[in-house]
């Protein structure tokens, strides 16, 4: 009983004091807030919990003095408490940070304020933090840095800007100064490949005398981290399995004008291949994939090789739908007899399906012009090499400076997205010009040339070429899948007069009409229709007869052509080949008064070397013989000279020739008439100089006849020349400049030939 009295004297007890607690404390009747200038009164009372009809506490006010400090938004924080009827009224006075009003930058002129203000920690109307101002000229300066700038001095200051809002400007000041060039490049620890080997494989390169051009002697750090894998990979690709690449030391030099790098390796020894083989889930035998393989036993060994056949056992699997296949290689080295075994785990996976195709980054491209050139459509099985195919015709079609095709995992296991993620490029020209030619006098010139019309993939162009002696106009159209099908669809329509031809005028007004299919991948057929009007006139007396004879008339003709192409680029090719063959046949049965047979054979390889050089090659062939007792026209005739032929000749100069007289008292001239057959080849080496901007030197090698119908096609009197030229990849179009020596030349030839045009060579 006692023991029961005690707790409810407790009880009793602690009510009372709840309830004269709860008589002591005082109510908030009124909040008021001092200082706030730029900080609304809203975001204040969101952030504290003493608010009007709330207790006073003291230890609520701390919180709330603590959480104002928290927003950054204010330097101090104060609290009063008045007592008036009813409570009490807190009083909150703060004063607020100051905020950048305004940003500015100046000084700089290496770098745009837009890459600039991209790397920025600090922004107008942010409140002034000095820890966001220091990152921000850290950043600043590693973008410098990166630049080859490390003299470059970054400095801030606060200036006032507008009081009332307690705002600052906050001023960037950049002192660039000079940048900082590459004197020396060394290596440490290298044994068998020497300095001068190892700064070859590498892009940063020292301070040279064409730096200005080249941008040699730059250091970029992003490109310097790449050099380091670049080395790494030179010595696994000749047998260094464990080469170490360590981090290079930059030391700048006394002056502060240039700096050393030193990058130390550790090589090791050279490893052979004991034994390959090939583990996990195979899905044939363990033979037969060996076989594929690229890498084979007491061969040294090779990073190279060793990506390749990845790359093999990926398509292998990936043709058959296993698009997630884990395949890597494990290896087990022995020291005492420098010797390792490559074992390739495979872990297949599930097989997929293609649940979406998801096109990116195309802002002019129609979506239905990048589907109709995969090779996978949706809901069917993965292919690796469908999908290469597919990446292949995507770059051919010369749209895109770059694109990256992603496989991420769809919404199941056993399917996959493809997302293409393309960038594009200008494929447009537009070109109005004038000039003086000691032989045309005015000449004016204007040129529209489009290779994707409102991103449908439509093709076109209207040419204009004006003179006193020539007048050159030319429409071109094009579809590669018209009115959406399978089927191509064009249309040239040319107007031509000139008076350039010492020997002969002439008018001529035309067109065709082409149709063709994609027979198989990268093989077209095409079939079309030509007619063109001829006439010539105002013949010189050195043009023999037989050729004034029945020279105009009109040409109406059927052709057809076979074409393999894959280049990997249609407007710059770097790599790959092509090659077509055409039929041309005019006939009265057409209408025509010039009846013939032509066939044209056009050959085409390019190579991408190192360094981004490349090398092309080009062999053609013609032939044309008349269906009647009339020679072929001059016109229809095969003449080799010339920017697109052979460039150590004058246009037109080379091909089999006849003596006529020359004037009425006497004496003999040479006449060439072009040939019924013609070889042309042609070799050229392009080297970017600054790719950038788009300028390349070429060196090229000319070699090519033509001859006539009582000749025989004689390799030993081919004319060949060489010579070299500039190129520059201008906005209005590619530019040529190219200068021809002719080799052997004759009597009357030109020692040199200057050549210029807008267009590609071949």
């Amino acid at each position: 009983m006692l023991r029961m009295n005690r707790y409810w004297f407790l009880i009793l007890l602690l009510s009372f004091v709840i309830s004269a607690t709860a008589i002591a404390a005082v109510k908030i009747v009124n909040v008021d807030f001092n200082g706030l200038a730029t900080v609304s009164e809203r975001v204040v009372r969101s952030r504290i919990s003493s608010i009007e009809g709330t207790p006073y506490t003291t230890s609520a006010i701390k919180k709330d003095i603590k959480s104002l400090y928290k927003t950054g938004l204010f330097k101090d924080v104060q609290v009063q408490k008045q007592n008036i009827a009813g409570g009490v009224k807190i009083i909150f006075t703060v004063v607020e940070k100051r905020t950048v009003g305004k940003l500015t930058i100046q000084g700089n002129k290496k770098i745009k304020t837009d890459k600039l203000q991209d790397v920025l920690q600090i922004h107008a109307l942010d409140q002034l933090d000095s820890a966001k101002i220091a990152k921000t000229r850290n950043a600043i300066y590693k973008l410098y840095e990166e630049k080859g700038y490390f003299l470059a001095d970054i400095k801030t200051k606060i200036e006032p800007y507008d009081l009332d809002k307690n705002q600052v400007e906050l001023v960037i000041q950049i002192d660039e100064n000079k940048s900082v060039k590459i004197r020396r490049i060394k290596f440490i620890g290298n044994h068998v490949f020497s300095d001068k080997k190892l700064r070859s494989v590498i892009r940063t390169k020292e301070k040279g005398f064409l730096s200005f051009i080249t941008e040699s002697g730059k250091l970029e750090n992003e490109k310097l981290n790449t050099d380091l894998q670049m080395l790494r990979f030179h010595y696994l690709d000749n047998g260094f399995i464990k080469i170490k690449v360590e981090e290079p030391l930059i030391t700048l030099t006394r002056d502060k004008q240039s700096i050393y790098i030193t990058i130390p390796v550790r090589e090791g020894k050279k490893y052979k291949v004991n034994n390959v083989r090939v583990a996990g889930d195979i899905l044939t035998t363990e033979e037969e994939l060996l076989s594929q393989l690229k890498t084979k036993k007491d061969s040294l060994y090779r990073k190279s090789l060793e990506i390749q056949d990845l790359q093999t056992l990926e398509k292998i699997y990936g043709d058959q739908a296993y698009a997630f296949a884990n395949i890597y290689p494990h290896f087990e080295t022995d020291d005492n007899t420098l010797k390792a075994d490559i074992t390739y785990y495979i872990q297949k996976g599930p097989k997929v399906k293609v649940e979406k195709i998801i096109i990116k980054g195309n802002e002019v491209t129609r979506d239905k012009v990048i589907r109709r050139e995969m090779k996978l459509i949706e809901n069917a099985w993965f292919s690796q090499s469908a999908l290469e195919r597919s990446r292949a015709r995507l770059y051919q079609l010369g749209y895109f400076e770059t694109i990256n095709i992603a496989t991420p995992r769809g919404s199941a296991d056993n399917f996959v997205n493809i997302v293409i993620d393309v960038v594009e490029k200008n494929t447009g020209t537009i070109s109005v010009g004038a000039g003086f030619s000691t032989l045309e006098s005015f000449i004016f010139t204007a040129t529209v040339q489009k290779e994707n019309f409102f991103g449908l993939g439509w093709s076109g162009g209207v040419s204009a070429n004006i003179s006193k002696l020539r007048q050159d106009i030319m429409l071109s159209l094009s579809d590669r899948y018209f009115l959406d099908s399978k089927w191509y669809f064009g249309l040239t329509f040319q107007r031509f007069m000139s008076q350039l031809n010492r020997d002969f005028d002439q008018n001529r007004f035309g067109g065709t009409v082409t149709f063709g299919r994609e027979l198989m991948d990268f093989f077209h057929m095409r079939v079309g229709y030509m007619i063109d009007d001829i006439e010539v006139l105002n013949f010189s007396s050195q043009v023999p007869q037989f050729f004034q004879d029945n020279a105009s008339g009109l040409t109406s003709a059927v052709f057809g052509s076979l074409i393999y192409d894959r280049r990997d680029n249609r407007v710059s090719t770097k790599k790959g080949f092509y090659s077509s063959i055409r039929t041309e046949y005019s006939t009265h049965y057409l209408g025509a008064s010039n009846n013939y047979v032509q066939v044209t054979a056009d050959n085409r390889v390019y190579f991408k070397l190192p360094l981004n050089l490349v090398l092309k090659g080009r062999g053609m062939f013609g032939y044309i013989n008349s269906l009647d007792s009339n020679p072929v026209p001059l016109f229809n005739r095969f003449f080799l000279g010339g920017v697109n032929t052979l460039r150590g000749y004058d246009i037109n100069s080379v091909g089999p020739e006849l003596n006529v007289p020359q004037n009425l008292t006497g004496g003999d001239s040479s006449f060439v008439y072009g040939g019924n057959k013609m070889l042309l080849f042609n070799t050229e080496l392009e080297i970017p100089v600054y790719a950038k901007g788009g300028f390349f030197l070429v060196g090229f090698l000319d070699a090519g006849n033509s001859y006539g119908e009582s000749q025989n096609i004689d390799l030993s009197s081919l004319r060949y020349d060489y010579g070299f030229g500039v190129r520059w990849h201008s906005p209005m179009g590619p530019l040529r400049f190219e200068w021809g020596f002719p080799i052997n030349k004759k009597e009357g030839e030109s020692g040199l030939v200057f050549n210029f045009t807008i267009g590609q060579s071949f």
